[in-house]
This record gives C-alpha cells, sequence and structure tokens, in this order.
C-alpha cells in the first residue's frame, strides 16, 4: 500500500465528512470521544478501542514500514484537514501519529495548531513546549511556540502590560533562538519583524524585515509591509 493509498485508507476508516467546532464544542465532543483529545487525553482505552489502534497500526506499517516517516505523513495529513476545517479529523490524524511514534515532536506541532485554530493560545503554548521537551533543538516548534506568546501578549497588552512584556520577550528569545539553528529561516525572520514592531523597536523591524525578503519571504511579509511603512516610515 503506497501513501496515497494509504490516505483513501485512512479517510475510509475514520470517515471523512467535514467538521469545524468551536472551543465549547470541542469540550463537549471530546469528553464523549477521547480521539478528540491530544495524547487520547492519557485516558484508559476500551479492548476494543486497543484492538483498533493495534490494527490501524499494522496496517499503515504495512504502507509505510518506518514509524517516523508514517507518523510524519500523518501529520501531515492532519495540517490539510486542518486547513480545510476539518478539525475533528485533523486531530484523529495527529493522535493516529502519535499512536506511530509517541516522541515524535511534530505531532505537537499539530496539536498546537489545533487549539491555535480554537483560539485558545495558551493551551496551544503548553503543547509546543511538551514537544521542545523532546526535541529543544526543533525549530518549528520554537517559531509555533512563538506565534501562541505574541497571540497571548496582545491578548494582555490592554489588561496586564507587565505579562505581555514578558510574553513578547519570550518570543523574541525563542525566535532569535530558532535563527541560531537555522539563520535562514524566512519564517522566523518575519516573526521577528512583527514582534519588534509590537516593541516598538523600529530598527529591528526593518532589519528582520529586509532580512526576511532576502531570503525569499516575500509572501510572508505582503501584511506586514504597509503596517511597518505607516508605524516605522524610512
Amino acid at each position: 500500500m503506497r501513501s496515497s493509498a494509504l490516505v483513501l485508507f485512512v479517510l475510509v476508516y475514520c470517515g471523512s465528512f467535514a467538521q469545524h467546532l468551536t472551543f465549547e464544542e470541542w469540550q463537549k465532543q471530546s469528553f464523549r470521544d477521547l480521539r478528540l483529545m491530544p495524547q487520547y487525553g492519557n485516558r484508559p482505552k476500551s479492548p476494543e478501542m486497543l484492538a483498533s489502534d493495534s490494527a490501524f497500526v499494522a496496517l499503515t506499517l504495512a504502507a509505510i514500514p518506518d514509524p517516523h516517516t508514517a507518523s510524519d505523513h500523518l501529520v501531515d495529513l492532519g495540517f490539510v484537514q486542518l486547513r480545510d476545517g476539518n478539525m475533528t479529523h485533523a486531530m484523529y490524524r495527529f493522535n493516529q501519529a502519535y499512536l506511530l511514534e509517541p516522541k515524535n515532536p511534530s505531532i505537537y506541532r499539530g496539536y498546537g495548531a489545533f487549539f491555535m485554530t480554537l483560539d485558545r493560545a495558551d493551551e496551544a503554548g503548553r503543547l509546543y513546549a511538551d514537544g521542545l521537551a523532546i526535541d529543544s533543538t526543533d525549530t518549528r516548534l520554537m517559531i509555533d511556540l512563538s506565534a501562541a506568546f505574541l497571540t497571548q501578549e496582545y491578548n494582555f497588552r490592554a489588561t496586564a502590560p507587565d505579562k505581555a512584556d514578558t510574553l513578547l520577550n519570550g518570543a523574541i528569545g525563542l525566535l532569535n533562538r530558532a535563527l541560531h539553528y537555522a539563520p535562514k529561516s524566512a519564517d522566523a525572520h518575519f516573526r521577528l519583524s512583527a514582534a519588534y514592531l509590537r516593541k516598538g523597536d523600529c530598527a529591528q523591524a526593518r532589519r528582520y524585515y529586509d532580512a526576511c525578503i532576502d531570503l525569499g519571504g516575500s509572501q510572508l511579509t505582503e501584511e506586514l509591509g504597509p503596517v511597518l511603512q505607516a508605524k516605522c516610515p524610512k
């Protein structure tokens, strides 16, 4: 079974209808369906569920024998479904990836993205941090966690400015750390530009904005450019 066949198998195995969720809907549904909780909520499973999990793992490894590759493939499918608004099955995919390789940090990018979609940046941040606890050098998780911090910073700016400052500085620290491991990351440069703009540091905002474009990230800066020009005119 090739990976394209695996996609079809996954859809048939779990259904293929789309469903967008609010946080309240997720809370209600995940109480009844532990497949909607990251890591299955670490809740005990019935013998039937355990047997179903074992069958899924066996069939998946028959298609993609390497557990890490198979896990990454399921994470990718989850991101596709999340972008398509199919949140229920996105979480199913991320959890199936967890069955294949629980220590795959990419799974936590999926878990975090799910909660970012629910506008729950605090939960997302904790999950991104869980992924970094597995691999402290994963630059994608650093960038994702910085996005969660910046979202929380915006939410706290009016009511808790000290907390907002801590979150903003934390995001900048994460992004600088990401650049230490991936100095040519256009995404990290873009986010640093946005973070420094939030901080009111025009020189640094311009520096990382220009570097992002030089690295081929002009598509990332389309919306940031006019804001930067308005707040930090040359």
